[in-house]
């Protein structure tokens, strides 16, 4: 745990900033995170926090130091892609403590912040097959194999089944009401803006593997209106896709495939050059 001088928490707000600064991922929307608070919630994190906290006071300030202290538990989502086997998005969600704490040694008094990760990170395993019948609205034609008040364990093909929270399906797919896998995904960062590109790749791709498109996306033409329907078929609002096309209109030519129209287009909604 890192101690630092002085009370810098005073509500989950704070306490979400200064886990961000630890975790390195300044730039998450912290109003993202409370769809991943199930994914660490464990019984056992109260315990683990008195301890850590425990542990850290007498490390630095002796055996006879006493304390009082408020925390804080903020979960801190990392990303990453894997396009092996089965193309899956990999978010590991650690849980982070911050307690501002007011300790007493024979001496003196003082106010101090804790902060740092406790507990075993939670690894969520998000199949794009999962991903993209979430979008569809169309999860029922997924088996469930087991299902509790706080997990469901999916059955996905190409890969052995999943365990995902339902509180995290849910508040997902809401979410997903309201704009694209893209824009979420940028919500969550750096991270999730670099990856954003290849999960919008694999949904298109299981997009055009549902129609009868016979000609695969890498090596057809594109009209505006291709472009336009694939991403809408990534969750863009029609009026949102439509300004992401005009937008990127300078940079298309006619002579590119769909898959490099589609690719520009995406780069230009996200600010890229």
């Amino acid at each position: 745990m890192k101690i630092m001088p002085g009370k810098m928490a005073e509500n989950q707000r704070d306490a979400t900033t200064l886990a961000f600064q630890e975790a390195g991922v300044q730039d998450m929307d912290a109003d993202i995170i409370d769809m991943f608070t199930s994914s660490g919630n464990d019984q056992r994190i109260g315990s683990e926090a008195d301890k850590a906290i425990g542990t850290a006071i007498r490390n630095r300030y002796g055996s006879k130091a006493t304390w009082r202290a408020e925390r804080w538990f903020v979960p801190v989502p990392k990303l990453h892609y894997e396009g092996k086997d089965i193309s899956q998005l990999i978010v590991e969600v650690t849980m982070y403590l911050v307690a501002a704490a007011v300790v007493r040694t024979q001496h003196d008094a003082r106010l101090i912040t804790l902060v740092g990760a406790i507990g075993k990170p939670e690894t969520l395993a998000i199949p794009m097959i999962f991903l993209h019948a979430l979008i569809e609205r169309d999860l029922g034609r997924l088996a469930i194999v087991a299902r509790d008040s706080v997990y469901t364990t999916w059955e996905v093909p190409g890969t052995k089944p999943i365990r995902i929270p339902n509180e995290f399906v849910s508040d997902l797919s809401d979410k997903l009401k309201w704009y694209s896998v893209v824009v979420w995904l940028g919500k969550l960062g750096a991270q999730g803006r670099f990856i954003a590109p290849l999960v919008a790749g694999s949904l298109l791709s299981l997009a055009f593997q549902e129609s009868s498109q016979p000609v695969p996306v890498n090596r057809q033409g594109f009209s505006i209106e291709d472009v336009a329907s694939a991403l809408e078929s990534m969750a863009f609002r029609p009026g949102e896709a439509k300004d992401m096309v005009n937008q990127a209109m300078p940079r298309l030519n006619a002579d590119m495939t769909l898959e490099e129209a589609i690719r520009i287009t995406l780069q230009m909604g996200k600010g890229g050059d």
